[in-house]
């Protein structure tokens, strides 16, 4: 098996630019403290010298647990390539939008989100309103160099 195939070699090639989330205290003290709490717990019950199938069955579902909250904010995150495709992660919420179908930013502030789509750790973030109808909530640690990374690439975008 070649490890620099033509595939590697053009995903190398590839101009990328990442812009991490920002996380707000709440959401990362539930988003690591939970999952903490979860692993404690689990490993508490497999210590335990009555172990039943019941216990083992819980710690799992324990486990899966904190490692899925621990993904999302581990993973959480918007990648733009060769400045056409903006690609966002947050756990198992992921996607990719042709920046040129960018309509328009709204910037928001506070807990209320209208956006069902929420690739986001923060309560102050970005709607990215693309295509028709289709809307997405992100919040990336740097808001001013995404949106103006977004509008060197599409300056048709409207910002409100």
């Amino acid at each position: 098996m070649l490890l620099f195939n033509t595939k590697n070699v053009e995903f190398l090639k590839m101009k990328t630019r990442v812009f991490y989330s920002a996380v707000h205290p709440l959401t990362k003290i539930i988003l690591i403290g939970f999952p903490l709490i979860l692993l404690i717990s689990a490993v508490l019950i497999i210590l335990d010298e009555n172990l039943k199938t019941a216990d083992i069955f819980a710690c799992s579902i324990m486990f899966a647990a904190a490692l899925f909250l621990l993904w999302i904010i581990a993973d959480t995150k918007y990648v733009i390539i060769n400045e056409t495709i903006l690609h966002y992660n947050s756990g198992p919420i992921r996607g990719k939008i042709d920046i040129q179908s960018i309509r328009k930013i709204e910037y928001q502030h506070g807990w209320v989100s209208k956006s069902l789509l929420k690739a986001s750790l923060d309560k102050n973030g970005l709607y990215i309103y693309y295509n028709k109808f289709d809307d997405l909530y992100v919040s990336p640690k740097d808001k001013e160099a995404f949106v103006n990374y977004l509008l060197k690439i599409n300056p048709k975008i409207d910002i409100i």
